[in-house]
């Protein structure tokens, strides 16, 4: 996802004549995001949980999902290889 995403912003640049360059991060990289995406969002899941916040449970299965594509792209990029 992240390749096609970087494909159209490239199409995008060379459209409007301007030079942006996105980041490309490693397997590594991106398998500690999705750890600390996964931690922050069961912390908030908890929080949302013991103060009866359906805003902090929303946020926290926003960041656990996050996680979890995540770990997907990483394991997609590793494929790719």
């Amino acid at each position: 996802m992240m390749k096609e995403v970087n494909q159209v912003c490239g199409k995008l640049n060379k459209a409007l004549g301007i030079s942006v360059i996105l980041p490309n991060p490693s397997e590594k990289a991106m398998k500690t995001a999705s750890l600390c995406n996964f931690i922050v969002g069961a912390g908030l899941m908890a929080a949302g949980a013991a103060f009866s916040s359906k805003c902090c449970a929303a946020l926290g299965g926003l960041g656990i999902a996050s996680s979890i594509l995540l770990r997907k792209e990483s394991r997609h990029k590793s494929n790719d290889k």
